[in-house]
């Protein structure tokens, strides 16, 4: 018997909502849900950074703190069961794979299907499709052919959602970028992300180096996230340099504000399951500059919106960001195109309507196992 969404609600389960590309996903999809009428409460292990999540989505937060120790704790997990009872639970969305264990063992208790959005890689056996899995959501080709080749997850379980945002009416032209000794706009280079080693701030920092050689002092580097690198990131710009010129923005900050005045956005990671942050940057007609790997070899068209240069070449990514910075026709010419892209192919509309088609399907379909 299919259960109609409108009469329930999906419990979403997720990490700690911290700034960063699931965040961002987080409170679209919750914001697309509310749109759709279908009930979304959300648990998760801590209280979300301020700002992440807008202040209409909170009350519909439960933080359980041992959420994801709760094989140990039988108590919470009961309370934990009989609390998404009371929230008329049809269907459960893990919003990462992090998730999926706990979410396979609620759908059991609760006999109701569950989902999970993946956004990283996976090795073979971490992501097990356990009884009651209604499908696994990856949110980019990379990711899709991860989980059938690597993890080896049953290709027909699989769902190609690529990750959505808003697109906002065409941005305010920015001025030419200054030249030494010339009039212009001073020019800002951005990247947002969490600090930690595979996001690889220190080619970003040492790629900001050359570039203050070529257009002097003036230049501008924002990086916003948190992260245990960050020490050792602040201690690379003084060593470079560079310090006064970088600026580390913590927390939620309003990224739209900054890529209004952003010239070139840069995603410098190792390894990338999607790039929801760079997607952030196209959205608002920005230029990208990324490095080639996974999912931002088919969101960044070289040469089109922005340009791929190899993992850790920071010279490379220098050369890139300078030849954007200084032609302004190309700059205006690839964010045109990245907004336009992102408009096509990444829509929110899209990412919602598919995700809810998927809901439909897990609770039409019989339970596997």
């Amino acid at each position: 018997m299919e259960t109609s969404l409108t009469d329930s609600a999906v419990l979403l389960v997720s990490e700690p909502v911290n700034p960063g590309g699931m965040a961002v996903y987080t409170r679209l999809l919750m914001g697309g849900l509310t749109q759709a009428g279908i009930r979304h409460p959300l648990i998760t292990a801590a209280e979300p950074v301020p700002g992440v999540l807008p202040e209409t989505e909170l009350p519909n937060v439960q933080v359980v703190r041992s959420l994801f120790w709760t094989s140990l704790r039988p108590f919470v997990f009961r309370k934990l069961v009989a609390w998404a009872r009371a929230h008329d639970t049809a269907l459960i969305h893990g919003l990462s794979a992090v998730a999926a264990p706990l979410c396979a063992k609620l759908a059991q208790a609760l006999e109701v299907p569950y989902v999970v959005t993946v956004h990283h890689f996976q090795k073979r056996g971490a992501l097990r499709p356990e009884h009651r899995c209604g499908g696994f959501i990856a949110v980019s080709e990379s990711l899709r052919e991860n989980l059938v080749n690597d993890a080896h997850v049953p290709k027909e379980l699989i769902r190609l959602i690529p990750t959505g945002v808003r697109v906002p009416g065409a941005p305010t032209a920015r001025p030419a970028v200054g030249q030494p000794g010339a009039a212009g706009a001073v020019p800002l280079v951005s990247s947002f992300g969490k600090l930690i080693p595979r996001k690889d701030y220190h080619c970003f920092l040492k790629a900001a180096r050359l570039i203050v050689d070529k257009l002097g002092s003036e230049c501008s580097f924002v990086i916003a996230g948190d992260g245990p690198t960050e020490s050792a990131l602040r201690k690379l710009a003084r060593e470079l340099g560079i310090a006064k010129q970088v600026t580390f923005c913590h927390g939620a900050i309003a990224h739209e504000a900054v890529l209004a005045d952003t010239d070139v956005y840069v995603q410098c990671s190792r390894g990338e399951g999607f790039g929801t942050m760079a997607l952030l940057a196209m959205a608002q007609g920005v230029p990208v500059v990324a490095t080639s790997t996974g999912g931002l070899l088919t969101l960044v068209r070289d040469g089109e919106t922005g340009f791929l240069v190899p993992v850790g070449d920071h010279q490379a990514l220098a050369d890139r960001v300078l030849k954007l910075l200084t032609d302004h026709e190309l700059r205006r010419r690839c964010g045109d195109a990245a907004r336009s892209i992102a408009l096509a192919d990444f829509n929110l509309d899209q990412m919602l309507s598919r995700t809810i088609a998927l809901y439909s399907e897990a609770l039409g379909t019989p339970a596997r196992g």
